[in-house]
């Protein structure tokens, strides 16, 4: 009993006195933060970055709630940043942390209606109810854990007698956020470019084929360029954090230049529809296909 069974890849090593003794948001890094029922319904995953900065994504999906315009369903979600901070043992396996801000990128509380899906923007459900979080070591007996805490854990888990990996709890609400060993930059630049520009070609082919007034041409292409942005503010946070301080200073120049052409043209083509209705549109889907671009280069630094 106690022995680690089955350990994969992204599992811990049981962590070294002295490694336990100087643990810091650098380790929290290089891990990706899991909490849900364990079967997909619902869940939420976030990281930490070197400094103590977060991001994070909850959703939760009912295809059985429709109404006559959202036919595909209701989706729960939030996308949510912020920062940690104050990281200190209290324990021998056990550090806190003080959460100390939260934003969100929809106000919580709003809802829209998109391609037939009705989205109900919330407040994250792990993160944010508390200011006071728990970090759990890998070694940490079990035992010393409550029930109603290792229940959000256990799936991930792979001893019956201590932790086989890093697991952040909010204590005073009882709930557990898993781990798992985070991508390499390079790997989750890569992921995250081809699911951005898979929606970003979505919208691309509403705007060619079924685009019909031109309010729809702004919507189309206002997602464009709405998902190329995300895209780009995902690479550039990899870029921050990963990239030598030396060759970032010559990409944050490169970055401010581009972001100075990138007003100039969304401005000389507004110039040019002097505010007629196709306006909008028309700089929308310049400066959408200018920004997925862009994103094409990051994605070459971060290989």
């Amino acid at each position: 009993e106690g022995e680690v069974t089955g350990k994969t890849d992204n599992q811990e090593e049981i962590m070294p006195a002295e490694q336990v003794a100087s643990f810091s948001f650098e380790e929290l890094s290089t891990r990706q933060f899991y909490f849900g029922s364990g079967v997909g319904a619902w869940g939420e995953e976030f990281s930490i970055e070197k400094d103590g900065y977060f991001t994070g994504k909850f959703h939760d999906s009912n295809m059985g709630e429709t109404g006559e315009e959202y036919s595909n369903g209701t989706c729960y979600s939030c996308a949510y940043s912020g920062h940690f901070a104050d990281i200190t043992r209290v324990g021998e396996y056990i550090y806190e942390m003080k959460l100390t801000d939260i934003s969100y990128k929809e106000e919580p509380g709003t809802e829209e209606i998109l391609d037939g899906m009705k989205y109900i923007y919330t407040d994250a459900y792990f993160m944010g109810a508390d200011d006071m979080f728990y970090v759990y070591l890998p070694g940490m007996p079990i035992e010393e854990m409550s029930e109603s805490l290792y229940m959000w854990v256990r799936d991930y888990n792979q001893s019956e007698s201590e932790l086989t990996m890093i697991v952040i709890v909010d204590e005073k609400q009882e709930l557990a956020a898993a781990s798992l060993k985070r991508l390499t930059p390079s790997e989750d630049a890569q992921m995250n470019y081809n699911f951005y520009k898979e929606s970003f070609d979505y919208y691309e082919e509403k705007l060619t084929n079924e685009a019909q007034t031109t309010l729809d041409m702004t919507i189309y292409s206002g997602k464009m360029y709405e998902v190329s942005d995300e895209c780009l503010n995902y690479l550039w946070n990899l870029i921050c954090y990963n990239v030598p301080k030396d060759r970032y200073s010559e990409i944050l120049k490169e970055q401010e230049a581009w972001i100075k052409e990138k007003e100039s043209i969304g401005k000389e083509i507004a110039d040019v529809y002097e505010g007629g209705s196709l306006a909008g549109a028309s700089v929308n889907d310049a400066l959408a296909r200018f920004t997925i671009e862009r994103c094409a280069k990051l994605l070459d630094y971060l290989q």
